[in-house]
């Protein structure tokens, strides 16, 4: 992320130094000090998304444009998809003669009906052959060898029966796992097909367009943003800053769309996780009051108050010699421990007063 401003660890409110003179001495002065980081980033909405293609396609229709809104399931772009049609066409034709052979009418079934039917009527006659000859068997009209040959005809026509009854059961089975099967086909080509019809998956504003109709679409590459919610704050925050953050601290920011403002602001959120892109810490902040227009992606600076002392002992930073050291106004150096500093002004925890006068060499 760009940064545009020098980063100012320590932002110091309110000093005025009117012991500064034009002989370059001063004495070290009480004031009101605020600690605060830097931190760079943009604007962006509560709920973002990206709109991309799964598919590779060349855009045949895009009819949404950047500001408008959209709700869920409204179209955002259509890719071309000839071939996946045909494909969804062939489908249904196996599908719809499939369905067919599972309806009593289909002609495996009604061949196997008619065959079902004749071997019924064949057992019957061998059934009533069958009790006819065991009457006769009784009178001892008939030899037992006659009647053995009945019963086997009785017997083998009604094992043919069931295994026609048994054959027709599997056949219909087999006719309707083909159907299923070509209607998953069918599910499965539309499923497709709809990866060339992308949709909103929630309601929002159309923030960008990355696409335009004609253009090759690969999988993974956008098409569209788009955004809904509140506008958040995202703040890159470096390594060695982000353990003095904590959520709740004021946060002064300046809005690139409004170059001689700032807005106040609060850190609601800590991300865990670092970006490795960036090679900083993302925190979130809202606004105390929002501005008068927003525009997701603002690039932004802003100082996060981490730490606020009262009455706090501070010198010129140009007064401080290799670091910790001041010189006396009777020429003398001497050493001091010094607290925050940026490049104006030096908190001094230890070594001077305020009654003390120092020289700037």
């Amino acid at each position: 992320m760009k940064q545009y401003f020098k980063y100012l660890p320590i932002v110091l409110i309110g000093v005025l130094m009117s012991a500064c003179n034009s002989s370059e001495k001063t004495n070290p002065t009480r004031k009101n000090i605020e600690e605060a980081i830097f931190g760079s980033g943009f604007i962006e909405q509560d709920n973002e998304y990206i709109i991309s293609s799964t598919v590779n396609g060349v855009i045949d229709s895009l009819p949404v444009k950047e500001g408008e809104s959209v709700g869920i399931g409204n179209l955002i772009a259509i890719l071309k998809s000839e071939l996946q049609n045909t494909q969804l066409q062939d489908a249904y034709a196996l599908y719809n003669d499939a369905q067919k052979n599972t309806t009593s009418n289909s002609p495996q079934l009604l061949q196997l009906q008619a065959q079902i039917t004749q071997a019924r009527e064949q057992l019957n006659l061998d059934k009533t052959n069958y009790d006819r000859y065991k009457d006769l068997r009784s009178k001892n009209s008939v030899s037992q060898l006659d009647l053995d040959r009945a019963e086997l005809q009785y017997t083998t026509s009604n094992e043919n029966l069931i295994i026609l009854d048994k054959r027709y059961k599997e056949t219909k089975d087999a006719l309707q796992l083909n159907a299923d099967r070509s209607r998953i086909q069918v599910d499965a080509q539309k499923a497709l097909l709809n990866d060339y019809r992308l949709t909103a998956d929630q309601t929002g504003e159309v923030i960008n367009v990355y696409k335009k109709k004609g253009e090759l679409v690969r999988p993974g590459e956008a098409i569209a943003k788009i955004g809904s919610g509140a506008y958040l704050i995202k703040l890159y925050v470096s390594e060695d800053d982000i353990s003095k953050v904590n959520v709740g601290q004021h946060v002064v920011v300046h809005l690139n769309t409004y170059p001689n403002r700032t807005f106040d602001a609060k850190v609601s959120k800590i991300l865990p996780g670092f970006d490795e892109k960036e090679q900083s810490y993302v925190v979130e902040a809202v606004f105390d009051k929002m501005p008068p227009k927003m525009f997701s992606g603002t690039q932004l600076q802003a100082n996060i108050a981490v730490d606020k002392r009262t009455d706090a002992l501070i010198i010129p930073t140009s007064y401080l010699l290799k670091g910790r050291y001041v010189m006396m106004d009777d020429g003398s150096r001497r050493e001091v421990v010094i607290g925050n500093r940026n490049s104006e002004w030096t908190e001094i925890i230890s070594g001077l007063t305020e009654n003390d006068v120092i020289m700037k060499k």
